[in-house]
């Protein structure tokens, strides 16, 4: 799981920064289309990225805590 939300985040930061370089080669006055596509792809990138630290970090808290038990 954590690997599939790794592999997304790095998808979606590629695809995001390709469709804003697409957009900034267009000439003025054209449909943003591809900004909002961009934008859309970096905001999934980084919900991915936050859920795969929040799991991580929570997976090590858990294992902190069951060795202290001990």
């Amino acid at each position: 799981m954590k690997a599939l939300l790794l592999l997304a985040g790095l998808a979606g930061i590629g695809a995001g920064a390709w469709f804003i370089l697409r957009y900034m080669g267009t000439p003025p006055g054209s449909p943003k289309n591809d900004l909002i596509i961009g934008g859309a792809f970096l905001v999934v990138a980084l919900i991915c990225f936050a859920v795969y630290f929040f799991k991580r970090f929570k997976e090590e808290a858990e294992e902190e805590i069951s060795i202290t038990k001990l």
